[in-house]
């Protein structure tokens, strides 16, 4: 059994499930927890997986990204 449980779109926001596809590149920006600066990655989102009850956005480039660090896309800031 593998250690990756896709999730189901519902529970992704309508803004990022409409970013889910080849033909849609994106800018995604995060922080990681105990920092306050800002990192940024770009590319075309490929779906939404679960692992160890952690939600991970994966990119087309192999990048993964945890959900719970995302503070905005495409220039759009999340709410806190």
């Amino acid at each position: 059994m593998s250690a990756f449980q896709p999730l189901a779109s519902c529970r992704l926001p309508t803004e990022l499930q409409e970013l889910i596809g080849p033909d849609q590149h994106c800018r995604l920006v995060y922080r990681m927890p105990g920092t306050s600066a800002e990192f940024s990655v770009c590319g075309s989102l490929v779906g939404v997986l679960r692992r160890a009850q952690v939600d991970y956005l994966c990119l087309a480039s192999g990048c993964e990204l945890r959900l719970d660090w995302l503070v905005a896309v495409n220039g759009h800031r999340l709410a806190a």
